[in-house]
This record gives structure tokens, sequence and C-alpha cells, in this order.
């Protein structure tokens, strides 16, 4: 059995080190990425567009203000009970 490539991949591999990290090149790929990313893109829209919300939202929605719809899309987020159900039963 010829196990020559072992013994060329052993030369080649034995006294390398791994580079070290570099944290800062690090973050700042992610951030390209997470920046270039379609969610990244469709966020800065919402955003860009989205109706200044009132200086209170938990409390305009609560006692049913007549910003309260503003302040529901500002909170960005919803309730569905049987979603809250699903969530809460998975083990």
């Amino acid at each position: 059995m010829d196990e020559s490539f072992q013994l060329r991949a052993k030369r080649l591999l034995h006294k390398s080190e791994p580079a070290p990290l570099d944290f800062s090149v690090l973050t700042a790929t992610l951030n390209a990425q997470a920046a270039a990313s379609e969610a990244a893109r469709a966020q800065a829209r919402a955003g860009a567009c989205a109706a200044p919300a009132p200086a209170d939202p938990l409390g305009e929605i609560l006692l049913g203000g007549p910003e309260r719809s503003e302040a529901a899309s500002a909170q960005r987020g919803c309730f569905n009970r049987t979603e809250v159900r699903r969530v809460r039963n998975t083990p």
C-alpha cells in the first residue's frame, strides 16, 4: 500500500500553526455581511418610511389612545395566542 500521500501531508502540515484570530477583522466582516443581507435592507426601508411613534407607545396601546395603531407598529410585534401556546409548550 502506497502511503506517500500521508507522508507528504505530515510534512506539509506538521510545523504549521493556525493564524491568530483578529477580532476587529472578524467583527468588520460580520457587520459588512449583515448590512448586505436582505433583512437589513428591508429593515432600512421600513425604518425610513415609518411614522414617528408616540412618546410612550406601550402606555398608548394599553390606554387605547388615538395613536394606538402607530404605537403598535412602533413595537414591531404582534400578539398571537396560538403562537404563544405553541412556543410555551415546546420542550
